[in-house]
């Protein structure tokens, strides 16, 4: 009688006790499809509306509200401009901004500081908001080089101290201590200060754009 070998049971390979481990990906939650329900809903729109508006089909804007399908970018652009928001707005975590910022003066974030002037952060986007605020200062006898007036976006100039010139394309204006400029950013903008003292102004940008 032949008794045969017994084989031993294959294992897997061995954990390397000091290999380091891969540390977990936190990958934010992004809720494309309760975002886009939830301003459509907001906006009174029927899914039928929101097809007419978006060019989205019924059936493609239930499954996106429904998880049960992930848009593509094109689709996303779409609804975005059916529902004026910003394609950022339908990927950025819901928490990414918060709904509420208090910013002390000497916490401000400088964004430019130089011979012209400087420029700090006074008022960042929150959670489903569109306003961003500025602080500047222009010295005497300078121009602006970056105005950090958004394209495609309305804006507002408020000037706190001093004098302010602001040229929009052909159009030119000289703003006072209390005056305000308003209008939309289809034109470039420049500032000039040919006062006698330092520029102190506001600007405020709310975007429009859905992109």
């Amino acid at each position: 009688m032949v008794t045969k070998a017994k084989i031993p049971a294959r294992r897997g390979p061995k954990a390397n006790k000091g290999a380091k481990k891969t540390p977990k990906l936190n990958i934010p939650v992004v809720q494309i499809g309760e975002k886009v329900r939830g301003l459509r809903k907001k906006n009174g729109h029927s899914i039928q509306k929101l097809s007419e508006l978006s060019g989205v089909s019924p059936a493609g804007i239930y499954k996106i509200e429904t998880n049960g399908m992930v848009p593509t970018i094109t689709t996303l652009v779409k609804l975005a401009t059916a529902l004026e928001r910003r394609v950022s707005y339908f990927v950025e975590e819901e928490d990414s901004h918060p709904a509420s910022r208090l910013i002390r003066k000497t916490e401000r974030k400088v964004v430019a500081s130089g011979q012209e002037g400087r420029t700090e952060i006074v008022a960042e986007r929150l959670r489903r908001g569109r306003m961003e605020a500025m602080y500047r200062t222009l010295e005497v006898g300078s121009k602006s080089k970056n105005p950090l007036v958004n394209s495609d976006c309305e804006y507002l100039i408020y000037c706190l101290r001093g004098e302010l010139g602001v040229r929009r394309g052909e159009e030119k204006y000289q703003l006072k201590e209390g005056d305000s400029f308003h209008c939309e950013a289809n034109d470039r903008v420049h500032f000039e200060n040919k006062g006698r003292s330092e520029a102190r102004f506001l600007i405020v940008n709310s975007n429009l754009s859905v992109i």
